[in-house]
């Protein structure tokens, strides 16, 4: 099985989910659909796929970002598909955290006519730090 990111497995990483949310197996279950709280013990074990229509749902049930999750399961389940659909989109699925850098991005080349890349990549990771700090 394909370790990915902080080399954890998609089952690794809903473990660690499913604990800190501190909801049991049967009321996520429930939150995403499925009939029985099994299903979350195969998630966790790594013995069933967490299917791709679900991945919203269940993201919404641990308060995980859907599109880090979107990009966790493919990046283990399907990888060329991921780099193919990656490829095609000219960048990546962004998750909540990335749409706010493009956003503080866009914001900064508004506000300037510089075109020197170093001062915006500068300019920008001084904005994130403000924002972590405050």
């Amino acid at each position: 099985m394909r370790k990915i990111e902080d080399n954890m497995t998609v089952a690794e990483y809903l473990t660690q989910k499913i604990a800190e949310s501190g909801k049991t197996q049967r009321v996520i279950a429930e939150e995403c659909g499925f009939d029985s709280p099994n299903i979350i013990t195969m998630f966790k074990k790594g013995d069933t796929r967490l299917p791709l229509n679900r991945i919203e749902p269940l993201a919404i049930a641990l308060s995980v970002d859907p599109a880090h999750l979107l990009r966790l399961v493919m990046l283990e389940y399907m990888p060329r598909t991921w780099d193919s659909i990656e490829w095609m989109m000219r960048g990546s699925v962004m998750t909540e955290s990335e749409l706010r850098l493009v956003s503080a991005y866009r914001q900064l080349r508004a506000m300037t006519e510089i075109d020197q890349i170093d001062f915006e990549v500068k300019a920008i990771a001084g904005m994130a730090i403000r924002t972590q700090q405050e």
